[in-house]
């Protein structure tokens, strides 16, 4: 099958794109888990920690869209980071040849699942792997405390959701530390913890589109995950 095109879109049309995203996964792991529903990162009800993150990755990828003097925003602290992330010659390579902040539209075949996703940088150029790198700032102690991290909060699972869309030949997840010693952690994503990853995401999109398959104690909160990403009660299960 050939890949899905990449799409140069603004954020607000991109969550406008009536799909399924890893985040909206997300909301349904929390609805499993008895977790209370996550604001919408795009609400303008942005955590400190959004904030941050959103901040750093407009810096290093989209930098001539950074606005500085946000309110409890340390512009140094964000640009010191960045630098951090250039100094690793290979990751530097990687965001001066790729693509930042492309979208992508697909039906996922397993569970004819109409899906989007957003990507930090995608790599795709003559004689080099096709490559999409996500960065993530962390508190992680160190790059161990990283790689456990991308299993406990599912970078896994997205991980996979996005190679496997977009049929990259590897996935980078970044860990930039957002305290001192600022350190940078790459990690390719072996294919043990992809398996994994794409164990958890088939898992909740065949729950989104069978959400009575909810255990009864978890089946309302299931139940209301699924209504507030806007599909059909009614609507029939993949063949």
């Amino acid at each position: 099958m050939p890949r899905p095109d990449l799409l140069r879109l603004t954020y607000d049309d991109y969550r406008a794109l009536p799909a399924i995203a890893n985040s909206d996964l997300s909301r349904l792991r929390d609805a499993l888990d008895g977790r209370p529903p996550r604001r919408d990162s795009g609400s303008g009800g942005n955590s400190s920690a959004l904030s941050f993150g959103t901040a750093f990755h407009t810096a290093l990828l989209e930098p001539a869209d950074y606005q500085p003097g946000q309110p409890g925003l340390n512009d140094t602290l964000v640009w010191w980071l960045v630098e951090g992330v250039k100094l690793n010659s290979e990751l530097n390579r990687l965001l001066e040849q790729g693509l930042p902040e492309r979208s992508a539209l697909f039906t996922e075949p397993v569970t004819d699942t109409l899906c989007k996703l957003r990507t930090d940088l995608v790599l795709d150029q003559p004689g080099q792997p096709y490559t999409v790198v996500d960065f993530k700032t962390t508190l992680a102690r160190d790059a161990d405390h990283f790689r456990w991290q991308c299993s406990a909060y599912d970078y896994d699972r997205q991980a996979a959701f996005y190679t496997d869309a977009l049929q990259a030949e590897r996935f980078l997840l970044v860990g930039v530390q957002k305290v001192e010693p600022f350190g940078v952690f790459p990690l390719e994503v072996p294919p043990l913890m992809l398996e994994e990853g794409r164990r958890k995401y088939f898992q909740l999109l065949r729950l989104l589109r069978a959400p009575a398959t909810a255990p009864a104690f978890r089946a309302e909160a299931v139940q209301a995950a699924v209504t507030a990403l806007g599909l059909a009660e009614d609507e029939p299960p993949p063949v």
